[in-house]
């Protein structure tokens, strides 16, 4: 949960209680029936809790993005401690494209980015259709969890032994061209490939 969710958190629940408190004190019906309407507007406008997990590169959290060259395409290989993502509860995986940005470029194992031993750790690997872009969040792009479980069944290994998602450097600069184009940039792009 975001910090600006947590405190739209905290301030309803503090009207909640100021409500509850105001009904009891007046003995009023209209106070009580606003703290009863309360949590329904708290549901309405919670983020989208148990569905999306948001990761961010993180090192003392065990997640690291680094980019590779991978039989000669470029990857970023998001590597992670084996259970860090809660298949069973969550669809979408989302990051920002500003992590991407901050990634290390290593010719180093990705392995050494989880921190573990390359032999007993599993990779997936992210295609295109697997990605998708956040519907409210700009720059949010988002893994289909569900299909990359899916794809697990005919492997040797389950989605908790996985620590590393390869993602085609191609793959995600098309998905990121989505985030960027906007009626403005569309424009400025034209105008951009003309000169050259």
């Amino acid at each position: 949960m975001f910090k600006s969710n947590k405190w739209l958190l905290v301030l309803s629940v503090i009207l909640f209680i100021g409500l509850l408190g105001l009904s009891v004190y007046y003995e009023s019906i209209v106070y009580l029936h606003a703290a009863s309407a309360l949590p329904i507007a708290i549901v309405v406008f919670l983020p989208d809790l148990g569905r999306h997990q948001y990761i961010r590169s993180k090192p003392k959290a065990g997640v690291r993005f680094v980019k590779q060259t991978i039989g000669g395409d470029p990857v970023l290989t998001i590597a992670f401690k084996p259970g860090f993502i809660r298949w069973d509860q969550n669809r979408k995986l989302y990051f920002h494209l500003n992590s991407m940005g901050n990634s290390e470029s290593s010719g180093a194992p990705e392995a050494k980015a989880a921190g573990g031993s390359g032999s007993t750790e599993a990779a997936l690997a992210v295609l295109p259709f697997d990605l998708s872009l956040h519907p409210r969040k700009q720059g949010w792009i988002g893994i289909d969890l569900p299909q990359l479980a899916e794809r697990t069944r005919s492997l040797s290994y389950t989605t908790d032994e996985v620590s590393r998602l390869l993602i085609r450097m191609a793959d995600l600069e098309e998905a990121a061209m989505k985030v960027m184009v906007t009626p403005g940039a569309v424009t400025a792009n034209k105008g951009k490939q003309l000169q050259a």
